[in-house]
């Protein structure tokens, strides 16, 4: 399997990426309602970029989480070590 050098940790930039999601949002609709169609659609536009690129790294993490419980697993076994 496969050994990681870096442990993607997406808690602190996650939280800091909603709070950046909700104010682009609401930016945009701010500017929507002002009827500052072009300004409102890219801060919206904006705010979705954020959000995907959130779930994608979240992805990620997911993924690498997954492949260390096992590696973890596998190595317990190795040791001769039971579920306790």
């Amino acid at each position: 399997m496969k050994k990681y050098k870096h442990k993607l940790n997406m808690l602190e930039p996650g939280c800091k990426m909603i709070k950046a999601i909700g104010v682009m949002a609401l930016i945009g609709f701010f500017f929507c309602k002002l009827k500052m169609l072009r300004a409102g659609y890219l801060f919206i536009g904006i705010a979705v970029l954020i959000g995907v690129v959130l779930m994608l790294l979240l992805i990620i993490e997911s993924h690498q989480d997954k492949v260390l419980n096992q590696q973890a697993v596998q190595e317990r076994g190795k040791n001769g070590e039971g579920k306790n």
